[in-house]
């Protein structure tokens, strides 16, 4: 669990030497919140930056030190799971506050390291020496382009990512910590992306990484769709493209689906995906809806909520997004839900599950 009082940077130092000298597998984090661009600068995002990675406190043995210059380095055993994913996830959110023209690579704000094979880079950029500039570490400043993708996907067909599967749980509040109501199931992209092409930065070509999301699809679908994994499953969700549903790969996750677990699977689908061709996702809707599967609007701010008629579309649950602009305006999305679409809220870290519980949020989904 993380330290109740932050650790030095000396305890760090000592614990990438023992780990060095034993050779137990780790990982890090570093925060580099002395990089945040001078718009998100203030204390304020300070503050949103450190909330993005708390989440890592949930991870196996985790240890927080506080270091120079107001970064935060975190470290824990195995690979990080959904926390890590979760803070990934939360500083791409932060970071995409920024207009187009001053597009922040979120490479340049948090730095992973393997340990003990990386440890000597840490401690180089502990004691300011340079940091990895100095070393052939690559860094993820380029974006996604046609030729990686094309070798991505070729990488992606024969690539065991299996170990790249990830769950996060959709919890109900219940007056305790909350009770499980389904897993998100989910291929954690990020560390896809700094195995297969550490180069790049996978979101810099939104249309690209589109494209590239629907191979994660079908490579997480055809693996789930052995029947070990779905007999022993319980009520789950998928995060899945549009045009996924309407793939050989999810016709034959369909009749591999356990008689138990109809109308117990949820489809995370993007507002995106169904404003920009309404009349598929009717169709892939009816589909769906027939076959017992239950539907989740992701990703869905005020905004996108205020262009699509969320009541037409027949949606049983919307992502809402745990941000300060709902902290400072709990009321704005009332009117834009309909009766019968449940809500749920995310990014919900433990402080706010009262705040949760005060607006009326029954499912709520974070570390």
């Amino acid at each position: 669990m993380l330290s109740a009082r932050p650790d030095s940077a000396e305890a760090l130092l000592d614990l990438l030497r023992k780990t060095e000298l034993s050779g137990t597998q780790r990982r890090a984090l570093l925060l580099h919140t002395d990089r945040l661009p001078p718009a998100l600068a203030k204390q304020h995002h300070q503050r949103l930056a450190r909330d993005a990675i708390a989440g890592l406190a949930l991870a196996d043995r985790a240890q927080h030190f506080e270091l120079s210059r107001g970064r935060v380095a975190i470290v824990w055993r195995q690979r990080g799971g959904c926390e890590l994913e979760t803070a990934l996830a939360a500083l791409d959110h932060l970071l995409s506050d920024l207009p187009q023209d001053q597009a922040f690579p979120p490479g340049q704000l948090v730095t992973l390291y393997d340990l003990p094979e990386q440890a000597a880079w840490l401690m180089d950029e502990i004691a300011n020496r340079g940091g990895l500039a100095s070393h052939d570490a690559p860094e993820a400043v380029l974006p996604l382009d046609l030729a990686v993708l094309v070798r991505l996907e070729q990488a992606l067909a024969q690539a065991e990512i299996s170990r790249f599967i990830r769950w996060r749980p959709v919890l109900r509040l219940d007056g305790g910590a909350g009770a499980p109501v389904w897993l998100e199931r989910y291929v954690a992209a990020h560390e896809i992306a700094a195995n297969l092409c550490p180069d790049r930065r996978i979101k810099g070509n939104p249309w690209l990484f589109r494209r590239l999301t629907r191979s994660f699809d079908r490579r997480m679908l055809s693996i789930l769709t052995g029947p070990q994994d779905l007999r022993d499953s319980g009520p789950f969700a998928l995060n899945l493209n549009l045009a996924t549903i309407l793939a050989p790969e999810f016709l034959r996750f369909d009749a591999a689906l356990p008689t138990s677990l109809r109308g117990a699977v949820t489809l995370n689908l993007l507002a995106a995906d169904i404003l920009a061709d309404p009349s598929t996702f009717t169709f892939a809707r009816d589909f769906v809806r027939l076959r017992g599967y239950k539907l989740l609007l992701r990703q869905a701010s005020a905004a996108l909520l205020s262009l699509l008629d969320v009541g037409a579309a027949e949606l049983d649950y919307v992502h809402v997004a745990y941000t300060p602009d709902l902290v400072a305006n709990p009321d704005s999305l009332r009117g834009l839900l309909p009766e019968g679409t449940t809500p749920v809220l995310t990014g919900v870290l433990p402080s706010a599950v009262a705040w949760a519980r005060q607006h009326g949020y029954e499912l709520v989904r974070g570390p």
